[in-house]
C-alpha cells in the first residue's frame, strides 16, 4: 500500500512539475521589453498569443517597433496572417537554426496551422548571408528576395520556448493582398453582365407574345378547312326553315321581278283561281243583263 500511494505522489509532483514548466505566457514575456510593444500589441488583438500559449514548444519571432510601420495600415485579416508568419511551431535556438539551413528544412508556422496558407505561405526558409549570418524568408516560390536577418535571442526557456529578434517583418506573397472574391477586378465585369443576362431571358418572352396570335382574332379568321367543314350560323337556319325560305321570295321586290322555281310552281294555281272567278262575274253579269232585257221587253 505504502508503494503504490508513493508511486501515485511522484507520478503527481512530476505532472505538475512538467506544467509548470512548459506554462508560460507569452505578452508577460514580451511585456518586458518595451521595445516590443507594438509587436506584443498585434498578437493580443489577433487571439494569436492565447495559440501560442496553448503550445508546449514554440518560437516567436519578434520585430522591433521601430520596423513595424510597414505594416500598420494593412487590414486586421493581413497582419494577423504576417504575425502568424513570425510565429515557429517548434523550439529554435542559434544552434537549431544553423542545422535547419544545412539540410535545407522549411519552418512550419502557426499561420500554415490555420489553414488558410496556400503556396507554401505559411512555410520559412532559413539560410546564411552576408558573413554568416542566419537570415529568414518566406518558403513561397515566388518570395522576394530580400531576407529577415537575426539580431538576437531575446530570451529562451530550452525546448519550450524561445523570442528571437530579427530586422523587419517576413511577407509572403499574397499574404496581405484582397480574397479572389473582393477583388476590385471581379465584381464590376459580373454587375455589367447581369443587366445583359436579364434582358437577354426577357427577350423570348417578348417573341413569343408578338408571335402568338390572340384567341379573338383566330375565333374571327378561321382557316379555309374550318369554313368547308362547318356552314355558316345563317345557311343553317334557311337550311332548318324552308318557310323562310318560301316567304323570301314574295316579300323582297327582286323575288317578284324574278321568281324562282317554287314561284313557278305556285303561279298556275292562282290563275286557275282567277279564271274561275271571272267566269262567274260573267255569268252573273249575263243573267242580270238578260234579266234586265226581259222586264224591257
Amino acid at each position: 500500500m505504502d508503494f503504490k500511494n508513493s508511486s501515485l505522489l511522484c507520478l503527481a509532483l512530476f505532472l505538475a512539475c512538467s506544467s509548470a514548466i512548459r506554462a508560460f505566457d507569452i505578452t508577460q514575456l514580451l511585456g518586458q521589453y518595451p521595445e516590443f510593444s507594438t509587436f506584443n500589441k498585434y498578437l493580443t488583438e489577433t487571439k494569436l498569443a492565447d495559440q501560442i500559449n496553448s503550445r508546449n514548444t514554440i518560437t516567436v519571432l519578434a520585430v522591433e517597433d521601430s520596423a513595424m510601420h510597414s505594416i500598420a495600415a494593412k487590414s486586421p485579416e493581413a497582419i494577423k496572417a504576417i504575425i502568424g508568419t513570425h510565429v515557429i511551431l517548434d523550439f529554435f535556438d542559434e544552434k537549431k537554426l544553423m542545422e535547419a539551413q544545412a539540410s535545407s528544412q522549411q519552418l512550419t508556422t502557426l499561420f500554415q496551422a490555420s489553414g488558410l496558407a496556400v503556396n507554401q505561405q505559411g512555410f520559412l526558409k532559413v539560410a546564411l548571408v552576408g558573413e554568416g549570418e542566419i537570415a529568414f524568408g518566406s518558403a513561397a516560390s515566388d518570395a522576394p528576395a530580400d531576407a529577415t536577418e537575426l539580431v538576437r535571442t531575446v530570451t529562451s526557456e530550452p525546448y519550450n520556448i524561445s523570442i528571437l529578434q530579427v530586422t523587419k517583418p517576413i511577407l509572403a506573397p499574397g499574404v496581405d493582398s484582397p480574397t479572389p472574391a473582393s477583388s476590385s477586378g471581379a465584381q464590376p465585369s459580373q454587375g455589367a453582365k447581369a443587366p445583359i443576362a436579364a434582358q437577354s431571358a426577357k427577350a423570348p418572352v417578348q417573341a413569343q407574345v408578338a408571335k402568338s396570335p390572340v384567341p379573338a382574332q383566330s375565333a374571327k379568321a378561321p382557316t379555309p378547312l374550318e369554313n368547308a367543314a362547318s356552314p355558316s350560323p345563317a345557311s343553317e337556319s334557311v337550311a332548318e326553315s324552308p318557310e323562310v325560305a318560301a316567304e323570301a321570295p314574295a316579300t323582297s321586290p327582286v323575288g317578284a321581278e324574278a321568281p324562282g322555281p317554287l314561284a313557278d310552281d305556285v303561279a298556275p294555281a292562282d290563275v286557275t283561281a282567277s279564271s274561275a272567278s271571272t267566269t262567274k262575274m260573267g255569268l252573273v253579269m249575263a243573267v242580270m243583263a238578260f234579266a234586265s232585257l226581259f222586264i224591257v221587253l
